[in-house]
């Protein structure tokens, strides 16, 4: 494993079969900031991870493990199809919708249509992207 690879810690909330639930504490950017107790901006929320692993057996619930992914390309990948293609759905559907005569008001409503379009098509096609990310899971060394 990468020494630049990202990990997160998390515990173990189930294991099924070859599939382990974990738990990750996600905090926002702002985490770190010595001000964030006074701002209210900074949130951090649960988030459940699953990991398909060939040793699911050798985890067990309440244990403490790190979470990363299996190539530092699949992150940027990731982040392609989540943020970077949605924005350029969304300048492509608002420039044509301006080009074609359409007023403001009615090109915002298809630019948000054709994002939330692309979201719906991102999500039946999860099963797909879900075998081209993969997640790898450790134990945590104490």
């Amino acid at each position: 494993m990468s020494s630049v690879m990202i990990k997160h810690q998390g515990e173990v909330v189930r294991v099924e079969g070859d599939m382990v639930h974990v738990r990750m504490t996600v905090n926002s950017a702002c985490g770190g900031c010595s001000a964030r107790s006074a701002c209210g901006v900074s949130e951090s929320s649960d988030k459940i991870v699953e990991v398909r692993t060939a040793q699911a057996a050798e985890f067990s619930v309440g244990e403490s493990v790190e979470v990363a992914l299996a190539s530092r390309s699949m992150g940027m990948q990731s982040v392609m199809w989540a943020y970077v293609m949605p924005f350029v759905v969304m300048c492509i559907a608002l420039v044509m919708s301006r080009v074609a005569g359409i007023n403001d008001g009615l090109a915002v409503l298809v630019t948000l249509a054709s994002v939330a379009i692309y979201y719906v098509l991102l999500f039946a096609m999860r099963n797909r992207l879900e075998k081209t990310i993969n997640f790898i899971i450790l134990k945590q060394t104490k």
